[in-house]
């Protein structure tokens, strides 16, 4: 990333404002948006190298994303067969896919209708203006005694556990209190949070396994893996609650 690339982003996401001096114009615009970037390894990607020597972007603007995923395609036998199975249908005929999808339709039980895209859009462009979450008590004493365990960890990149690290969970934990449509920041939003931080990779401390998020897939039973996860965290958080 280029110097000047690097100094507009930086403001961007610390200050939610951009500056331009152009043709004239002196002005600073308004940034409030979220910010999605992609990158590659400036070669193989090393394991036993930090994110930031792997990717050449500076800590301090990776400190600004809330949660960095790293997709290694690692070989895996189970996952290379579901993606050539898949790749290998979208090339068969139209009437046979056709016949497949009317199979899965009359197989799906009564009453389940799944979201279509557009109201999937709606729905969370309505909980973004609607709700304003505040946090609980007990949302609190779970952030709090989280980023005390990370900032304990002095293995962990220093440059990822400061005050933005809280600052990231407590936006994930509101945001998921919209997407659960409810004004109040509780213990499970807080849990929720956390999980996302931790499947970032580059600060875990609780959850166990590689952290490709690559490689991960929906729960059969998401509740009991919930209560399974809560626990796990709430034991490692042991004396840091309140």
């Amino acid at each position: 990333m280029r110097e000047h690339d690097r100094t507009t982003i930086h403001e961007a996401m610390e200050q939610q404002t951009i500056s331009v001096a152009k043709a004239g114009l002196v002005t600073t615009l308004s940034t409030r948006t979220t910010v999605f970037g992609a990158t590659n390894p400036k070669g193989q990607y090393d394991s036993n190298e930090s994110l930031s020597v792997n990717t050449t972007l500076s800590g301090p603007l990776l400190s600004r994303f809330d949660i960095v995923l790293v997709l290694l395609d690692k070989k895996n036998p189970k996952l290379d067969g579901i993606i050539s199975s898949h790749i290998l249908a979208q090339s068969t005929k139209a009437e046979e896919n056709k016949a497949s999808d009317a199979a899965v339709k009359s197989t799906q039980p009564l009453g389940i209708k799944e979201w279509t895209l557009p109201c999937l859009r709606r729905y969370i462009h309505y909980v973004k203006q609607r709700f304003k979450p505040v946090l609980t008590k007990e949302a609190e004493s779970v952030i709090s005694g989280y980023y005390q365990l990370q900032r304990r960890d002095g293995t962990h990149n220093a440059a990822r556990t400061t005050v933005r690290m809280l600052e990231s969970l407590i936006r994930l934990a509101q945001a998921h209190a919209r997407l659960m449509f409810r004004n109040e920041v509780t213990r499970l939003d807080a849990i929720a949070a956390i999980l996302c931080i931790e499947s970032s990779m580059t600060t875990s401390a609780i959850i166990d396994g590689d952290g490709n998020a690559l490689n991960s897939n929906f729960q059969e039973n998401p509740d009991q893996e919930y209560i399974k996860e809560e626990q796990k965290i709430r034991d490692k958080l042991g004396d840091y609650l309140y």
